[in-house]
């Protein structure tokens, strides 16, 4: 059993807690009419602002700034796609166009000059689709446009380096030299390899 000294302690506690669980209440109900009362007056100013000539003046300056931003630099997004694109397309053809041109010069050729000569596309275009890329060597064309579409193809870049191999002997040739069959045959073979990954990554860009 309880001795009258344990039950008076006891309930001294009770109230104990008691008193301090109101005074916890009170606080907090006190906390949270300043805090209503803190918001009520901030929202009366804010209000109070808005309806002020500067408080317009500040909303139109925030929404036509932020409107403008917004609309330019959705504007530059979209002259940064379509220059892109246009560039993309630009060299396609510049590069089909040198792969042609080469194919074609070289089934005509019969001396390793005119062979030569053929090969020279892979520095300067003799036909440029754009002045912008005429002086251009077919390797920077490439790395240019694997630049834009962030899909390098390493083979490709090898076959063009052959092709700079091979204009770089016939240029050891007397240009009166008969050029060799199996010359002529290893080039096209390697023009054809490099046309068929051109065929192929244009139509993956259309």
């Amino acid at each position: 059993m309880l001795t009258e000294e344990k039950k008076q302690l006891i309930e001294a506690e009770e109230r104990y807690r008691h008193e301090i669980s109101s005074k916890i209440k009170e606080d907090i109900g006190a906390i949270k009419e300043e805090v209503e009362k803190i918001e009520h007056n901030i929202w009366a100013k804010v209000n109070e602002l808005l309806n002020s000539n500067v408080g317009m003046w500040f909303l139109s300056t925030v929404l036509v700034t932020g409107g403008a931003g917004a609309y330019q630099a959705t504007q530059h997004h979209y002259e940064v796609k379509l220059r892109n694109h246009t560039q993309v397309i630009t060299h396609q053809f510049e590069i089909s166009n040198r792969i042609q041109n080469m194919k074609y010069f070289l089934r005509k050729a019969t001396t390793c000059g005119e062979a030569e000569l053929a090969l020279k596309s892979v520095f300067q275009s003799k036909t440029p689709v754009s002045p912008d890329i005429e002086k251009l060597s077919l390797l920077v064309i490439y790395f240019n446009f694997y630049q834009l579409t962030d899909q390098p193809k390493k083979e490709t870049l090898e076959i063009v380096r052959q092709l700079e191999d091979e204009e770089y002997l016939l240029q050891q040739e007397k240009p009166s030299t008969p050029f060799p069959e199996a010359t002529r045959t290893r080039l096209l073979n390697l023009l054809d390899k490099l046309e068929r990954i051109q065929v192929s990554e244009a139509n993956q860009h259309r």
